[in-house]
């Protein structure tokens, strides 16, 4: 049952990406010889025009849990050069969002659609009332203009490790 509704969701994903229900992503299911994994999703967020976040390919993996859809999947950000500066992401890269905790925003019915569009918006609009990299939300909260330069320093720096890593 589980397979079947990854499958089902990969689908509804691609279609959505499509129709640019979801915008400025892409999304691949993972493939070793000659199989499909529909528990492992590889995405890719980019950075919206006009955002701190422009200019920015910012990779992760979707993973989803033997006892999906009971349990929410995972989403941890691929890292170049150091800690992903997001104030609600760990630093091995694990996100911390609503939509993926069953204590709190996730039930079975949740879409993945719905969580791909939750983690392009938590992008965009960071939680400062509930950090996992405190000392980024303080600068949030004091200093938008400093935590602005910050981000977009990271975006063009997180770049140049991309592109290094893929050469």
């Amino acid at each position: 049952m589980v397979k079947n509704r990854l499958e089902i969701e990969f689908n509804a994903v691609l279609n959505a990406i499509e129709e640019e229900i979801l915008e400025n992503m892409t999304v691949e299911v993972d493939k070793q010889n000659n199989s499909i994994n529909y528990k492992k999703w590889f995405v890719t967020i980019y950075g919206k025009e006009g955002t701190i976040w422009e200019g920015g390919e910012f990779s992760g993996v979707l993973n989803f849990p033997k006892g999906y859809p009971s349990d929410p999947p995972t989403y941890q950000w691929t890292l170049y050069g150091g800690q992903f500066q997001h104030m609600n992401i760990f630093e091995n890269g694990v996100t911390c969002i609503d939509i993926l905790n069953n204590k709190i925003g996730y039930t079975p019915a949740t879409t993945c659609i719905e969580i791909l569009k939750g983690m392009e918006g938590f992008l965009y609009n960071p939680n400062p009332k509930s950090p996992t990299m405190g000392s980024l939300a303080k600068i949030y909260v004091e200093n938008k203009q400093q935590y602005e330069k910050l981000i977009k320093a990271f975006v063009k720096n997180y770049m140049i490790e991309k592109q290094k890593k893929q050469q």
